[in-house]
């Protein structure tokens, strides 16, 4: 009986932790909640039949994210991209291209020479040119040497639906640099989440596909948009006095199961 309370106790503080990550991240841009995934625990005896199962109390497995559609928030800002559908952004650290991460915060940053990082620094991974061929770290060059030898500054960037990035140099002098891309995953709910919204493959995620926005399954980028958290606080927080509720109530009956048995003990 201790061992069932135990079980039950550590199953409840977990579910507490989960949705305290999940409220803590209501205002994140582009995270994902998860949910609690609970699962019986049998004893067995040397039969097959069910009826000689007896419960031994509850396990917590790994949490379940919740990959369904945040809402919009419009910013204006040129490299804000939100996805709409299915996809994440690659992003690599500089030294680690074999081993991308993976998100759907699309607050991106130009750097002095030109490099499209993430706020944290990582930098983000698509095709240069038009080829569409060579997966490299996106490069936004901040000035353009001209054919009369004059040196035009960057003064716009453009990102399409389809990811297609149109840098423009002086007043109108316009420049294809590449193209976001997106990732896929057989199973997306399986990535391993490794903070700062990001997430990385495993054997219960697969391995990502690669394609442009709006190709295949692949969502849509909305340009000058971030997407919110999909965390709805009231649901949260319907959840968290549930578990606290179970919490109170398993404790309570752990501290009778121990008054008992010490007094048998005793007696």
């Amino acid at each position: 009986m201790l061992s069932i309370l135990k079980s039950a106790i550590n199953a409840n503080n977990k579910e507490i932790g989960i949705v305290s990550n999940n409220i803590a991240n209501v205002n994140s841009t582009a995270f994902k909640k998860s949910k609690t995934n609970f699962e019986h625990i049998y004893s067995r005896d040397r039969s097959s039949s069910p009826s000689k199962f007896s419960g031994q109390g509850v396990g917590v497995n790994d949490p379940l994210l919740q990959m369904s559609q945040g809402s919009l928030k419009t910013t204006n800002g040129a490299l804000d991209l939100a996805i709409t559908g299915l996809g994440f952004f690659p992003v690599v650290h500089e030294e680690t291209l074999e081993t991308p991460f993976f998100t759907r915060d699309g607050s991106f940053n130009i750097t002095a020479t030109g490099e499209v990082v993430t706020n944290d620094g990582l930098n983000v991974m698509g095709f240069l040119g038009e080829d569409n061929e060579v997966l490299t770290n996106l490069v936004i060059p901040p000035n353009k040497t001209n054919e009369d030898e004059t040196t035009s500054m960057l003064s716009n960037i453009n990102v399409n639906s389809s990811g297609k990035i149109t840098a423009t140099y002086g007043f109108s002098d316009e420049v294809i640099i590449g193209n976001f891309i997106l990732a896929s995953f057989p199973n997306e709910t399986g990535l391993k989440q490794v903070g700062n919204n990001r997430y990385q493959i495993n054997t219960k995620s697969g391995l990502p596909n690669f394609g442009i926005p709006m190709e295949d399954a692949f969502g849509k980028i909305e340009s000058g948009n971030l997407e919110r958290s999909n965390v709805d606080i009231t649901s949260e927080m319907i959840t968290m006095l549930k578990a606290q509720q179970a919490f109170s109530g398993v404790s309570r009956l752990l501290q009778t199961e121990v008054d008992i048995t010490k007094r048998l003990i005793d007696g």
